[in-house]
């Protein structure tokens, strides 16, 4: 599909420049898990969403998909608070989380939803009442969650491709090809800022970045009627914001935490024996040994491969018929 080339392209020739931009407005963020502590631009998550606008806009002037307007105006009310907060600092923990049911507004006025998600053993239910709020509790949920796994070297773009691929495989099988367009624009944006966002990192994709990428996949699994797998597949994600927000007990800014879920020694990744210690991913996969930052990454690629088989095989075995 060209408007799939057409956003990958478009994110690799803006990269560079989003990186340059990044560099003269001091948008940028130090590599602390680097022994000699590189300042990195944080603006790369910029040309994965400008990728996507080209893109979906593409789609939606060849295609006449006028539906999936709404999921660019709750992607880009995302990307506009992850901007505000890369440029501005850290927002208020508390105000963050309503900040983002903003981005849920465009799909809930549009009424693009389905109010009667399907869930194994019960098939098809009615939550006419209940599911606008679900839809407004998703984002928040979905973008911190996202967020939360954005630590290392291209951590947050390898752990949602495979939720992507899942969705895609699912669209593709239902025969919803405006989903798999969006779901596609989304995947191929960022695939091409992988080079740049993978170790060693040219640039971070920042806040912009991984609350886009959180709008973008909260949108594609309410629209496209896939929450029960979506739900599967981001387990990792989900369960690392959950832990972090129990072990620290509520929502806190990462400035106020004293206590780091990690040690950094030599460019070398151990989990902290600190027993108050935030638990994370991170932690629980250096447990009890010293990992490099690839291997890090690389672990947890694999257990977002296996979330996002097991959301597969979620929704053909138990769903499908249900849709």
């Amino acid at each position: 599909m060209l408007e799939v080339l057409g956003a990958a392209a478009a994110t690799l020739l803006s990269a560079p420049l989003m990186i340059a931009l990044g560099r003269r407005l001091g948008i940028e963020g130090v590599d602390v898990h680097k022994p000699w502590k590189p300042r990195i631009p944080k603006t790369g998550g910029l040309a994965i969403i400008l990728g996507f606008l080209l893109g979906l806009l593409a789609a939606i002037q060849l295609h006449g998909w006028s539906s999936l307007a709404p999921v660019l105006a709750a992607c880009a009310i995302a990307a506009a608070i992850g901007f505000c907060e890369d440029l501005r600092g850290e927002l208020n923990p508390m105000l963050k989380p309503l900040l983002l049911v903003l981005a849920a507004l465009p799909i809930l006025l549009s009424g693009i939803y389905t109010p009667r998600p399907v869930v194994p053993f019960l098939g098809r239910t009615r939550l006419y009442k209940v599911y606008p709020v679900l839809v407004l509790a998703s984002y928040p949920v979905v973008c911190n969650a996202v967020n939360s796994v954005d630590i290392l070297n291209g951590s947050a773009i390898l752990t949602s491709m495979p939720f992507l691929a899942m969705s895609g495989l699912i669209f593709y099988l239902r025969g919803d090809y405006p989903m798999l367009a969006l779901t596609l624009i989304v995947l191929a944006s960022c695939a091409a800022l992988l080079p740049y966002n993978i170790y060693p990192a040219k640039t971070f994709i920042g806040n912009s970045g991984s609350l886009f990428l959180g709008a973008a996949m909260a949108s594609i699994a309410i629209v496209g009627r896939i929450e029960f797998a979506a739900i599967v597949a981001l387990i990792p994600q989900i369960m690392n914001e959950m832990h972090v927000i129990f072990s620290i007990r509520g929502l806190k800014s990462a400035k106020r935490v004293e206590r780091r879920p990690i040690e950094v020694s030599d460019g070398l990744i151990t989990a902290s024996r600190d027993e108050d210690a935030p638990i994370t991913l991170l932690r629980m996969i250096s447990a009890g040994a010293r990992v490099d930052e690839r291997s890090a990454v690389a672990a947890m690629l694999i257990i977002s491969c296996f979330a996002a088989a097991l959301g597969l095989l979620t929704d053909v075995l138990f769903l499908e018929g249900a849709v």
